[in-house]
């Protein structure tokens, strides 16, 4: 957000754009390689061979691409894919991507597999703010541009990585990366997923480039920003996941389908409420919340932010049944879904994105189109996705939960902000307003979840218990 602000929406939407063409280029090279690896190392555990044999795939995944961009492509194809941006910019914006989204994450699944969960995840934060420090500095000294962003960005996963790996324990050298028939187990793991990857990539690629050819570097922003304001709610989904993805591979692996069946309820709905209940609170806000932190440069953006609020609470859905047949080995199932989901995606980015006087006309809408089609296909696909995971594992289809929780939020947090805003005085700043809002939110959501403490996947009983437990630790903490 620091970022967005300093930079400007124009500035700030390049940055996206490079970072947003990057991660659907790391998908298509990864090929499902990264799912399998962290499958495999929480199933038992495995020697430093068996992950040095995967890094030595990273290298390739980084030099090939590297070594393309840098010497290979013509300078025509640089400036049209990458919208004229220098290819010297390109190139590091390659590298940034690569430290961030290829290998912390493969450092830190190897953590999470270990239940070193603490250490790795602190690991993550303190990389957060050193870099939250870096670009202050930078903005101080005047020095704040996209060159210094990408390298400081770089150059600290980098180092995380290196710290990180060096802290991890394996088990002895038993030779298990070369016992096994390694390649022959990636290679039926991964088959399923080349055809995703390409997929994948096309349809992230396409957003974005669509997005900027279209709409420009404002509108990116719009995008962007709406897009990082929303993941506040997949905060839980992110720090849950690697160990949901560790506990089911675990229990399938050893048969325990009771336990397999519990965890996927409890954390679907506990993870969708979390996701009803941010958005609930923050749509209403929209507007107020982009002049607040952004400035008044991003407020046309609020549209898009309201509708890109939504994104999350099925997104984490899809995300856990993804990891369900991730780490239960049903691969291509998510496979089918996934590349028709893609599809239909891809098709309705271009429609709501297009010009009205295209050969085949669009509708022009936008980050609003953009957000719009992202909140439609992951509503589909997430529940498609939950419907084959009830039919393969025979369990009934869990539904009912997603309307009464996301209607109820939604209308509770509008009934909140109607409160404050015409029922206190007009004086109030912004601040308080949103204060006072979110207080008055939590005790109207406490209340509904009471109510209904399935919503959650809790039982009256346990959500009493759990709050209490929450409450002592607080006091506790507030004591030392």
């Amino acid at each position: 957000m620091l970022l967005a602000r300093w930079l400007g929406p124009e500035t700030y939407g390049n940055l996206a754009f490079l970072l947003g063409t990057f991660a659907g280029i790391r998908a298509l090279l990864d090929m499902g390689s990264g799912a399998a690896f962290f499958t495999f190392l929480s199933q038992r555990p495995r020697s430093r061979r068996f992950v040095g044999s995967f890094f030595l795939w990273l290298l390739a995944q980084f030099l090939v691409p590297l070594i393309a961009i840098s010497f290979l492509f013509p300078d025509v194809w640089v400036s049209s894919i990458w919208n004229g941006q220098p290819r010297s910019l390109v190139v590091l914006a390659f590298i940034a991507a690569f430290m961030q989204l290829s290998v912390w994450p493969v450092v830190q699944q190897a953590g999470e597999s270990q239940r070193r969960t603490y250490w790795i995840q602190g690991v993550g934060v303190f990389v957060v703010a050193l870099h939250l420090v870096a670009i202050s500095l930078l903005w101080v000294f005047g020095v704040l541009g996209l060159y210094a962003i990408l390298g400081a960005v770089a150059i600290e996963y980098a180092v995380a990585a290196t710290i990180a790996f060096g802290r991890l324990d394996f088990a002895p050298a038993d030779g298990d990366a070369f016992k096994e028939p390694l390649f022959a187990k990636y290679f039926k793991y991964c088959l399923p997923l080349i055809p995703l990857a390409g997929v994948g990539f096309a349809n992230q690629f396409v957003d974005r480039w669509l997005l900027q050819t279209y709409g420009g570097g404002v509108q990116q922003a719009y995008y962007s920003v709406g897009a990082q304001i929303a993941s506040i709610a997949l905060l839980a989904t992110v720090s849950i996941l690697n160990i949901f993805w560790k506990e089911i591979a675990e229990a399938h692996h050893h048969g325990d389908h009771a336990r397999t069946s519990a965890l996927y309820k409890r954390v679907t709905r506990l993870l969708f409420f979390v996701g009803a209940a941010a958005a609930g609170y923050l749509i209403p806000w929209s507007a107020d919340l982009l002049r607040l932190i952004l400035g008044a440069a991003y407020v046309g953006g609020a549209t898009s932010l309201a509708i890109m609020l939504l994104y999350p609470i099925h997104q984490s859905m899809g995300q856990i049944g993804g990891t369900m047949l991730y780490a239960t080995e049903h691969v291509s199932l998510q496979v089918t879904i996934s590349i028709g989901t893609v599809i239909i995606g891809t098709c309705m980015t271009y429609l709501a994105l297009a010009p009205t006087t295209a050969f085949v006309p669009g509708l022009a809408l936008g980050s609003t189109g953009l957000a719009l089609k992202m909140v439609v296909t992951q509503l589909l696909s997430a529940n498609v996705l939950a419907y084959a995971i009830a039919r393969t594992f025979k369990w009934p289809f869990d539904w009912v939960f997603q309307p009464i929780g996301l209607v109820g939020c939604v209308a509770i947090g509008y009934l909140a902000h109607a409160f404050i805003v015409y029922g206190l005085p007009p004086g109030l700043s912004i601040i308080a307003r949103l204060a006072l809002g979110g207080v008055l939110y939590v005790v109207l959501v406490a209340g509904f979840l009471f109510a209904l403490p399935s919503l959650a996947g809790l039982t009256r009983h346990e959500l009493v218990t759990d709050a209490q437990i929450v409450a002592r630790k607080l006091a506790w903490r507030g004591a030392r």
